[in-house]
């Protein structure tokens, strides 16, 4: 096990490292099933006759299924171990992968094939946050204390990479013509849909049967003390958190935070095409954003804590992502559509880590109570995730030649921000080492 000495009574070993490698490949492989469509939702359209709406709600509809089941499975991750919960979770996206591939071959409607991959899009969403809620679990069996924070950085980064992954590698193995829709290539769409259902249901089996062969629950001996949590039910934890106006602020930059990622994410499409450029190039800026968010999230907290703040960077994450979406929506330059997105990403994505930071941090809350806070948040920011996105199809406009323009949407998402910022400066208290300081 590659057994590592460590001063006092812990001990750290070396397969940590296999564990966190293939618990993070089924991260990246759940988040590549989930964004199936999202890249090339114009396509999809088209192969199934339905509406841009409709086709949305298969991206967004994943994120949602946190709401409903994120506190059982964080208690059946505490109840019967991470790898148990997880493997669980992988098994369930799997099976829904290989629905997904085998679908277009035995049924013919395009409606019927959309309710199909709906119902799918839900139950591996359900699955996938069997998955992700143990981005923390692990890390703090394998990881000794110190290091703790690297291994929850790396696995938050797995499910970033993730996201990025599925923007390239959707529209690289569809390798739909950019006229496809337009010229009614229907079969063209199709098998070009159907070699990305197929290629993901493999991906995620093969994940999935990697982390039981090499998955450990437990290392020989304990890495380091495990920290006491405090499990609360989910309305008691909102009754419990929402009586903290710090909270409340906090909770409605998950909202807004969330919905304008996912928005942008799964417009991004819609925004760059507009422009004239390709749907490649628009996965492209996607990317962009997503490697923003891994390098920011990686950077930004190290910074706060150099400094001993916290709440200027929320009021970033607010004030720069604003001028970078008008940039992608109605200057349509591609260096800028590129610098613009990464920049985004970079100051939008690392408000999640500095957020769960002060959670930590507040009096009200503490580490006792970080982990119910921490999914209370994620579970109000799904709601954001889901909901923003769907809102923006009522700003939508077309222009005379039938084109989706997603710029009053983006003027939206702007005021959103806004919103949240104003939220940011009135209602949340500074938590970082200088305020303790200026207290003690």
């Amino acid at each position: 096990m590659g057994e590592e000495n460590v001063s006092g009574e812990y001990r750290q070993y070396g397969y940590r490292w296999v564990v966190l490698l293939v618990y993070g490949i089924i991260l990246v492989a759940q988040a590549v099933l989930w964004l199936s469509f999202a890249p090339i939702e114009s396509d999809v359209q088209a192969a199934l006759g339905m509406g841009s709406t409709a086709i949305r709600a298969l991206a967004l509809i994943g994120p949602l299924m946190f709401v409903f089941i994120g506190s059982y499975a964080g208690d059946l991750a505490d109840r019967r171990g991470f790898k148990f919960a997880a493997g669980m979770g992988a098994v369930v996206c799997s099976v829904m992968g290989i629905i997904r591939a085998v679908v277009p071959h035995v049924v013919d409607s395009g409606a019927a094939q959309y309710w199909i991959y709906l119902v799918c899009q839900a139950i591996t969403g359900a699955g996938g946050v069997f998955i992700v809620t143990n981005m923390s679990k692990m890390p703090i069996k394998w990881f000794r204390e110190k290091d703790r924070a690297l291994g929850i950085g790396l696995a938050t980064m797995f499910f970033y990479l993730g996201t990025a992954a599925a923007y390239l590698l959707v529209t690289s193995i569809a390798g739909i013509p950019e006229d496809a829709a337009e010229m009614g290539n229907l079969a063209i769409i199709q098998a070009g849909l159907n070699r990305v259902l197929t290629t993901f249901a493999v991906v995620m089996a093969a994940s999935t049967a990697l982390f039981f062969l090499l998955a450990r629950e437990d290392p020989p001996t304990p890495s380091g003390p495990m920290p006491e949590e405090v499990k609360l039910g989910v309305m008691e934890s909102l009754r419990r958190f929402m009586g903290s106006s710090v909270f409340r602020a906090l909770a409605t930059v998950s909202l807004v935070g969330y919905g304008i990622y996912m928005g942008m994410a799964v417009t991004m499409e819609k925004i760059i095409t507009f422009h004239g450029f390709t749907t490649k190039f628009a996965a492209s800026v996607a990317t962009a954003l997503i490697v923003g968010g891994i390098v920011g999230a990686a950077i930004l907290p190290g910074v706060s804590e150099k400094l001993g703040l916290r709440k200027p960077f929320l009021i970033l994450a607010g004030l720069v992502p604003i001028p970078m979406m008008f940039l992608m929506g109605y200057v349509g330059n591609k260096p800028v559509d590129v610098v613009a997105g990464a920049l985004l990403g970079f100051f939008l994505l690392a408000a999640l880590p500095v957020t769960f930071t002060i959670t930590g941090e507040m009096e009200e809350i503490g580490p006792r109570l970080a982990g119910s806070a921490v999914g209370t948040l994620m579970a109000i920011g799904s709601i954001g995730s889901f909901a923003i996105p769907l809102l923006m199809e009522i700003f939508k406009r077309q222009t005379a030649e039938g084109i989706p323009d997603y710029r009053w949407a983006i003027v939206f998402l702007a005021a959103l921000g806004a919103l949240a910022i104003v939220v940011v400066i009135i209602w949340v208290r500074e938590t970082g080492p200088r305020a303790r300081k200026k207290s003690s």
